[in-house]
């Protein structure tokens, strides 16, 4: 009684036979011992940064995601969105 599907069979217009044919993937979230190297600051900044938005209500419990006791990824248009509203705020 088991449902038996059948797979179309592989064909070079249905199969990935170069790495160019991969499309390449765009990052959601990342650890945040990589977002320095992803915007070019200091590893001081980016921790500096990511405390002060998530002190800011609009980015509190949206810009970062505590997936283990060790691991904390960090979604990344939401830290570029950070970024836009600090932009020229010391002026």
């Amino acid at each position: 009684m088991t449902n038996v599907i059948e797979l179309p069979t592989p064909h070079p217009s249905n199969t990935v036979l170069k790495d160019e044919q991969v499309a390449p993937v765009k990052m959601i979230y990342c650890k945040i011992s990589t977002l320095p190297k992803l915007f070019n600051v200091s590893k001081a900044t980016c921790y500096r940064f990511i405390k002060e938005a998530e002190e800011m209500p609009e980015f509190k419990g949206r810009i970062c995601v505590d997936v283990s006791a060790t691991m904390t990824l960090v979604h990344i248009d939401t830290f570029v969105e950070f970024l836009r509203s600090k932009h020229k705020k010391y002026l």
